[in-house]
């Protein structure tokens, strides 16, 4: 069984994924019991996530910051946008995991940062 490995991304956050190849036989016997379809097998592998517990949110992609919605000291809630990565022509938003006060601000517009890169830390 050959395994290939694919990267997924799900609400903005990325995973990298295994999925065993399953080889179906190039012809069927007459005499052969009817085959059921079989479904590739995948497995998270998992990935730094995009935010801790702690509020302090990290880069789920590499990217650059193309706009950042809030400002240090702005009261934030959970889900709100707080920047947004473009990557491969692509937007994509990060949002805050929690409720908080932005206390601090890791990039600012047009800077590149690398998948795990600290971004913003809410308290």
């Amino acid at each position: 069984m050959v395994k290939r490995k694919f990267k997924v991304t799900v609400d903005g956050e990325t995973f990298i994924v295994e999925v065993d190849e399953v080889k179906e036989p190039r012809e069927a016997s007459a005499l052969a019991e009817p085959s059921v379809p079989r479904q590739p097998v995948t497995r998270a592998v998992p990935s730094r996530p995009a935010a801790s517990e702690n509020g302090t949110v990290y880069a789920p992609i590499p990217g650059v910051v193309s706009e950042i919605h809030v400002s240090q000291g702005e009261r934030v809630q959970d889900g709100s946008v707080l920047l947004v990565l473009e990557a491969m022509k692509m937007e994509n938003e990060v949002y805050a995991p929690v409720d908080g006060v932005v206390s601090e601000i890791y990039v600012e517009t047009g800077q590149q940062v690398g998948r795990g890169d600290l971004l913003v830390k809410i308290s």
